[in-house]
């Protein structure tokens, strides 16, 4: 039988020591148990807005190199003459050799032997530790060639803005080696390796690579962990390093990574000679770009389109830009919108980019890419544009296996590899706009 309290005989007996109040949460905590769920939830963004406008060749690579010939020049042996006149001297087509070097991108992870028993089954782990590093090192390698796919083939993630003598604090601007003081940090992050290069000649500043600590919430500073070396001089190139010991620069991204937009759609900005074709001596090979454009408007948009298929035969399919270039060009129809509902009772100043569809100039379909440069809108015919496959993507197991054990070490690692490069047989069927005018909202958080 239970035995239940009286209060009013213990507190006559005197025992007025007993105090009984409402049990709190703080009270119960030991008793509680924490509910896990049964995934990982993965938050990072990792779009991609480019890579489906390219038609996919492979087995074409000879060497390290595609190598075919490209029609530059026309044969201009032609001219209207009299009765029994002069006939003009003949000429013929210009031709040159495109050549596409190759372009390798690799991934890595390393696991003990202790974490892959550990997290074997559900009873252990959310998710077994080899198939969430597996998974998540290709997200993340995409993730890169995405960058990759905007810039120009050079790997700068941005420029020492300033000379930092021996501090651990870099000052940067002009992100992917684009002219801007917003946001120089936004593709450098923390636990990234990163060397300095002299931009006058390549090298590797002797001083080596360095280990990203953090970036600052402005922006525009970065912090390493060890004393930045004498020789970082301001404007040098920022790109990624194999390793924080890294001395060489062959063992950097400079001059390693795949042909971007910045390159494939120039004037000679960025790329004067592009596969083999000096643009210079081909301006037919250069793309026509709009320079320092300010305020968009339609008129220099639709200039854009009239002039890609006047120089290239081009007609423009995509536009591609950053989101704040297209909040511009939102701006720009701001005038034209209608705020108002079905029943005039339930005004809506958005479009249908505030859900991330696309919107369009033309009825052509405008996408946004975080990885856009700041202040550009690319405006692309993808009839030329080829990428060149050697290896789609895979886990390397050469030796007949994936997994390959570390020496001295009870521990594994596996490489993932992807060998390609783009390009971009009529650069003129496209066009560009610089310097759009453009508010950027600066979040490095990804």
């Amino acid at each position: 039988m239970y035995a239940f309290l009286n209060l009013d005989v213990l507190f006559a007996s005197g025992l007025g020591f007993l105090i009984l109040g409402a049990l709190d949460i703080s009270a119960y905590d030991a008793v509680l148990k924490d509910v896990y769920e049964k995934t990982i939830i993965d938050i990072l963004n990792s779009k991609t807005a480019l890579l489906d406008m390219f038609q996919k060749e492979t087995g074409m690579w000879e060497g390290r190199q595609v190598i075919y010939p490209l029609n530059l020049g026309r044969n201009q042996g032609v001219m209207a003459t009299t009765e029994n006149g002069t006939l003009p001297d003949a000429g013929s087509q210009q031709y040159v050799q495109t050549k596409i070097p190759i372009r390798f991108n690799h991934a890595r992870i390393q696991l003990s032997i202790q974490v892959i028993k550990a997290s074997k089954s559900s009873k252990g782990a959310w998710k077994r530790a080899m198939d969430q590093e597996m998974k998540g090192v290709v997200r993340d390698l995409t993730h890169d060639r995405n960058r990759q796919m905007f810039g120009w083939g050079l790997g700068v993630l941005a420029l020492v803005n300033t000379d930092p003598g021996t501090g651990t604090t870099i000052t940067v601007d002009a992100p992917m080696g684009v002219a801007g003081a917003t946001n120089g940090a936004r593709f450098i992050r923390a636990n990234m390796n990163v060397a300095f290069i002299n931009p006058s000649n390549g090298a590797i500043r002797s001083g080596g690579a360095r280990a990203v600590s953090s970036i600052g919430s402005d922006g525009t500073t970065f912090v390493i962990g060890s004393a930045c070396d004498a020789a970082v001089a301001d404007n040098d190139y920022i790109v990624r390093a194999a390793k924080s010991t890294t001395a060489v620069v062959g063992d950097t991204a400079y001059n390693n990574e795949c042909m971007g937009a910045l390159g494939l759609f120039d004037d000679t900005t960025y790329v004067t000679t592009l596969n083999n074709v000096n643009r210079t001596t081909y301006p037919v090979f250069q793309t026509y770009t709009f320079a320092s454009v300010g305020p968009l408007s339609g008129d220099i948009i639709q200039r854009g389109c009239d002039v890609a298929e006047q120089t290239g035969e081009g007609e423009l399919k995509y536009f591609v830009s950053h989101h704040s270039v297209r909040r511009a060009y939102l701006t720009l129809m701001e005038s034209d919108r209608r705020y108002s509902g079905g029943d005039l009772q339930s005004p809506d100043a958005g479009t249908k980019a505030a859900k991330m569809k696309e919107v369009t100039f033309g009825d052509i379909p405008w996408r946004v890419d975080k990885m856009a440069p700041y202040g550009i809108l690319f405006g692309i015919d993808p009839s030329y544009l080829t990428r060149w496959v050697e290896v789609e993507g895979e886990w390397a197991d050469d030796d007949g296996t994936i997994l390959l054990r570390l020496q001295d070490k009870d521990a594994y690692e596996a490489r993932f590899r992807i060998f390609d490069n783009f390009s971009n047989d009529r650069p003129a069927a496209s066009v560009r706009w610089d310097g759009i005018t453009a508010t950027v909202v600066v979040v490095n958080r990804d």
